[in-house]
């Protein structure tokens, strides 16, 4: 099915996604939540200015514990950066080392299924191509 044209080379490149999957995982689990999603874009549409807990909570009805803990997790993993003025905690999305990370990965995986020979799939398992996530 696949046309490579060595099989070490095809177990490295398995290898390297292994790797980049691995390094991904933080990050894709953070992003795979629909309240941080909401706040990356709150924070993104905040621009320089940042906010604070209690803006962002204006915007999503949650309370201001939980959006803590969704800004600490969004910490964590990279994804926003926060700055203290006076007594105020205001954070801004700073997502590129996760994007290029996620971007790394994407295009080695589609770099590696580019080889696939569709044909081969479409004689030894036609069922394949009418699964419903297609």
């Amino acid at each position: 099915i696949l046309v490579e044209p060595n099989e070490t080379e095809f177990k490295q490149k398995i290898s390297i996604i292994r790797d980049q999957f691995e390094v991904c995982t933080p990050y894709l689990t953070t992003l795979s939540d629909p309240v941080r999603q909401k706040i990356l874009l709150i924070l993104a549409e905040s621009g320089t200015d940042g906010m604070d807990v209690q803006d962002i909570t204006a915007k999503i009805s949650l309370s201001r514990p939980a959006i803590s803990h969704h800004l600490k997790i969004l910490k964590d993993a990279g994804m926003i950066i926060s700055h203290k003025k006076g007594t105020q905690v205001y954070y801004f999305i700073y997502i590129y080392k996760a994007l290029d990370k996620i971007m790394n990965l994407v295009n080695t995986v589609i770099n590696l299924v580019k080889n696939i020979d569709m044909e081969s799939i479409k004689e030894k398992a036609p069922w394949m191509l009418n699964s419903p996530s297609n």
